[in-house]
């Protein structure tokens, strides 16, 4: 129900504008858009079940309020497009943050970790720490596209590995019409 989760959405959006301040420094108005969805919604990161297909679906994240670093950030993104704030999806390997960018600021959230704000230092460690190479791509703002490719492409995994061939031919066929 499409109507639905984008009225729920809106709705979160409405109570999160009541407690931002706006033109409020970076920090400050992340820590109250953190505080609200992680804190008082309950959103989560799933730990537990990690690779669970359902932490990949936003209507199944929205309604469980637990899901993946993409899908949290999705989440993320469409409160934070609602209140036309300059927050983008990063794609980094592995992981997926958001990162707020202002003319002065920029800082990165982590959804997964309940909205930890990192700077672009921090990014840049977690990549060698995991000995990726170091490329500016993994800290540009990533399409909406390509965003949906990298969903489409952990449930076709996540689909593999649970032996289910009928959801693995239908991601790969999302992934075909995507263009990966």
């Amino acid at each position: 129900n499409v109507e639905a989760y984008a009225a729920l959405l809106d709705s979160f959006a409405g109570e999160l504008q009541q407690r931002i301040v706006p033109h409020a420094r970076a920090h400050s108005l992340l820590t109250h858009f953190n505080g609200y969805l992680f804190g008082h919604l309950g959103f989560a990161g799933n730990e537990k079940n990690f690779y669970d297909p359902d932490n990949s679906y936003l209507n199944c994240v929205l309604d469980r309020r637990t899901g993946n670093p993409i899908n949290l950030c999705l989440l993320y993104l469409l409160l934070a497009r609602r209140l036309r704030l300059p927050v983008s999806g990063i794609g980094l390997p592995g992981h997926f943050l958001c990162r707020y960018q202002s003319a002065s600021e920029e800082l990165f959230i982590d959804a997964f970790n309940r909205g930890k704000v990192m700077t672009k230092a921090d990014c840049i460690h977690y990549l060698v720490r995991g000995n990726y190479d170091l490329r500016e791509e993994y800290l540009s703002p990533v399409s909406p596209r390509r965003i949906l490719t990298r969903i489409c492409g952990n449930l076709h995994q996540i689909y593999s590995r649970l032996g289910h061939p009928e959801a693995v031919t239908r991601f790969q066929r999302y992934l075909v019409a995507l263009g990966r």
